[in-house]
Parts: structure tokens; sequence; C-alpha cells
């Protein structure tokens, strides 16, 4: 009779916890432990996703999506991705470049004429940072009602510097400047062709420039404050995009492994020059030293950091609604022990 209740007992807490279940049973225990020993040490708030060989080998989420309901945060919760989302906008030139409707040397003042200096500048040059495209007089505080005068504000003001051409230099609004191109060569609104081009296909889901049931914060002096987001367009092509940890695995997976785009195109768009230094950036990815890819975003109080094989198959994604509460940081600091651990 003792024999029996202990029995019982033990597969009641088993059952009863899921996640230490697939850890106990599942090879890839050490990475599994190792996320919960990062979320208990570094205060982590979100879900972090791991994959090995294109499955989803576990998914680990603590704190809280709406701190004043105290609804928690799951699997199932959808972050803001931030700059991540560049890799999106990126898929979509590409996609109409393979349809004939454009091509990526195609130069940046075939859409914005009066763009100065923009006859100098590929598409492909925007997609990789090295445009030189120049907006030091442009502020991102005023008020736009629509996406489109905030283009039309942003070309205005903005110049190319012929100096720095093909030199990196980081800049959101050169993913501004493509999103307004999908617009004008699909003849369809970025979020409708986005659904056509990529969603529906792949059969996943994102929210674009909508409310969802996750709250973003800020943490200061012990408390936690929910974020909003002062101009809803001034991110249009370079964030703005909700997604949880599943979808957004299988969204990068589908770009790496050509699920859209033919093969030769999708080498293109992530070609790294065989002499450009590290870390390399090309269509949304960093190419790292030790043969992995990167991803960072960052909106509000959101953050996510992605580490991925070029070939998709192996993956951590670590996505947090409350970054400022996380000890020592976010990017780098969990995906690549993490990813390290996974393939050990």
């Amino acid at each position: 009779m003792k024999k029996f209740n202990l029995m019982l007992i033990l597969v009641a807490l088993l059952v009863s916890n899921p996640i230490t279940t697939k850890a106990q049973t599942n090879p890839n225990t050490h990475a599994i432990k190792l996320a919960h020993k990062l979320i208990k040490q570094k205060h982590f708030a979100g879900t972090i996703t791991l994959v090995k060989n294109g499955q989803i080998i576990a998914q680990i989420s603590n704190g809280y999506q709406n701190y004043q309901t105290k609804v928690k945060n799951t699997a199932t919760t959808p972050y803001m991705i931030g700059s991540v989302s560049k890799a999106i906008t990126a898929q979509l030139i590409a996609l109409l470049a393979q349809n004939k409707k454009l091509a990526l040397t195609d130069r940046l003042a075939t859409y914005y004429p009066n763009l100065p200096g923009a006859s100098k500048v590929t598409l492909a040059e925007l997609l990789n940072h090295r445009s030189g495209l120049d907006t030091s007089y442009f502020s991102l505080h005023k008020h736009y009602d629509s996406y489109q005068t905030y283009l039309t504000d942003l070309v205005h003001q903005a110049k190319i510097d012929p100096q720095n051409i093909n030199s990196w230099h980081y800049s959101s609004y050169n993913y501004n400047l493509l999103a307004g191109i999908i617009t004008q060569v699909s003849g369809q609104s970025y979020a409708t062709f986005l659904k056509q081009a990529i969603t529906t296909p792949l059969g996943i889901h994102l929210d674009l420039m909508q409310a969802t049931a996750l709250k973003s914060y800020s943490y200061l002096r012990g408390g936690f404050f929910s974020q909003t987001d002062y101009n809803p367009y001034n991110n249009y092509g370079a964030g703005q995009v909700a997604m949880n940890g599943r979808d957004l695995y299988y969204l990068l997976a589908a770009f790496l492994q050509s699920k859209l785009l033919a093969p030769n195109l999708t080498a293109t768009l992530y070609n790294k020059p065989p002499t450009a230094a590290f870390p390399y950036y090309s269509a949304g990815f960093y190419h790292l030293q030790s043969g992995v890819y990167h991803l960072h975003g960052t909106q509000l109080g959101d953050e996510t950091s992605v580490t991925i094989s070029p070939d998709g198959q192996q993956a951590v994604l670590v996505q947090s609604n409350v970054t400022a509460y996380t000890k020592g940081g976010v990017n780098y600091t969990f995906d690549l022990p993490l990813f390290a651990a996974l393939n050990k």
C-alpha cells in the first residue's frame, strides 16, 4: 500500500510540472536546466524557446504579461520583436525581386527621386545598413497621423553622404524607406502584402501595430511601469511587430531554408563577403565569427535576442517584456550560452 501511494505521488508531481518532466527525459537536459538557472539568477521576465534539429524542445516562461492583473507570461505570449522585424522587411523586398518587380541593384532614386544622393545607393546597401543615409537633422519627436506623412518628412530631411556609402552605419531609417518601396511596388499596404506573401503561406501569426494582451514595462525603484509608444509610425518596416516564440522561430527558419525564396536568392540576400569583418549584418541577420547568426531587437520595454544556425535547425530565442528588470541584460547574455549548451 505504501509503495502504491508513493507511485501516485510521483506521477502527480510529474504531471503538474511538464517543463521539469521534459528536462528530465530530454537529451538536452543541460540547456533546459541552464535556462531555469539563468531565469532565476538574472530575474528574467519573458519566454525562452529552445530548438534542436528543427523541433521546439522547450519553452520556458517567467514573470507577467500584465503585472496589474497578474496574468503570467506563457509560450503563446506575443512579444514586440523590434529590429528583428527588419528580417521580415528584407524578405518582402527579396520576394518582390524574385517576382521581377524590382532588383536589389536598383538605385534608391528610382523610388525616392527627391532624396539628395539617392542615385548613388542600391537597395542592397539599404538592406545591409551601408547606404550612407544621413538623418542627423530628423526628429522622432513629432506627431504623425499616418506612415505616409512620416515617410514624406523623412525623405524631405534625409540625404545620402557619399563618403559613407558601403560603410557600416546602423539606422532603422534604411528600413523605413524599404517599407515605403514595398508599398510603392506591390500596390498594397505593407500589412496586406506581408499577410499575402509571408504569414498566410507559412501559416503563422503576428500582430502589426495592434494592441496585444502583453504589456511592456520599465522597472524603476522597485516598481513596474507600463510603457506606451508615443509614435506608432516611426518604426514601420523596422519594428511594430509582436510574435510568440513558436511563430518567430518558424518565420526565421523559413527565411533561412528558402521556404519562400529560391535558394540562390536566399544566398544573395544573406551573403557575407569573405573579407568582411565580423559581426557582419545582412538583411536582418548578424553573422558571428563562431559561424552562427544573431538577431536582436528592442522596442519599449521589450527585447528579443536570437541565436540561430544558418540552416535554421538549431536556435535559441529569448523574449522579454521588462528587460530593465533583467540583471546583466538580455542580448547575448542568455542566447549564446544556451545555444552552446544546446549543441554540446
